[in-house]
């Protein structure tokens, strides 16, 4: 099994989210973390370009200054808000091992860490789609961090191959690949086709992802 590298360091809705309660007298720690949530609830709802800050201090509910005073420029706190995301990924690869002995334990992984509605994987989604522009700010490290969930997961499963469990013939960087493309692909659908369809279509997120799980295991290896 390859080690892991180290963590990486250094058409717009109509309908915005709705307001955060506006805090009087929020400690001046307490005040940056509500700024980096509401920045990552907006960032994730309408990408870097389409949320102003402005706009995010309006949804936070403090003042264009107020928010300034702790993030001088949009890019600073883009910055910041990946600089969270890397540090949550960071805690996952120190997991690997753990997820690498069986695959009930990524299933579980799956549905907690990766799930597609959760605000950090809408985070990383939009954030990695709309980095493909040249002059987003934020383009080679969310590349870095794709790629480092996309290991992430092709560990676990270079794991299960040596041990049978996986499909043979299943490259396991592949099946790394797929599985990140699903979880990134399912964070979109999620605020698009589902909220178009009732509830008796089964095709929930933690469903999906259950399904490719299992078409890359072995026989013996899913029971």
């Amino acid at each position: 099994m390859r080690p892991a590298p180290a963590a990486p360091r250094a058409r717009r809705s109509s309908r915005r989210p709705p307001p955060r309660s506006r805090g009087s007298c929020a400690p001046e720690g307490g005040r940056r973390e509500e700024i980096l949530d509401g920045a990552s609830e907006m960032f994730a709802e309408h990408g870097y370009h389409g949320a102003s800050l402005r706009e995010i201090a309006g949804h936070i509910g403090i003042s264009h200054p107020g928010l300034m005073h702790h993030f001088p420029s949009k890019d600073s706190l883009l910055h910041t808000v990946i600089d969270s995301l890397e540090d949550r990924t960071q805690q996952t690869l120190d997991e690997v091992e753990r997820l690498s002995v069986e695959p009930e334990a990524l299933m579980q992984e799956l549905a907690a860490t990766w799930h597609p509605g959760a605000l950090h994987v809408r985070l990383l989604a939009t954030l990695a789609a709309e980095s493909v522009s040249g002059d987003h700010p934020g383009r080679f490290r969310m590349a870095r961090l794709r790629r480092v969930h996309e290991n992430i997961f092709e560990q676990c499963f270079t794991a299960y191959g040596e041990r049978g469990m996986l499909r043979r013939g299943l490259d396991p960087g592949f099946a790394g690949r797929a599985l990140l493309g699903l979880v990134l692909n399912l964070a979109v659908r999620e605020k698009t086709v589902r909220a178009m369809q009732g509830p008796t279509h089964d095709d929930g997120p933690v469903q999906e992802l259950a399904r490719m799980m299992r078409s890359f295991l072995s026989k013996d290896a899913v029971g």
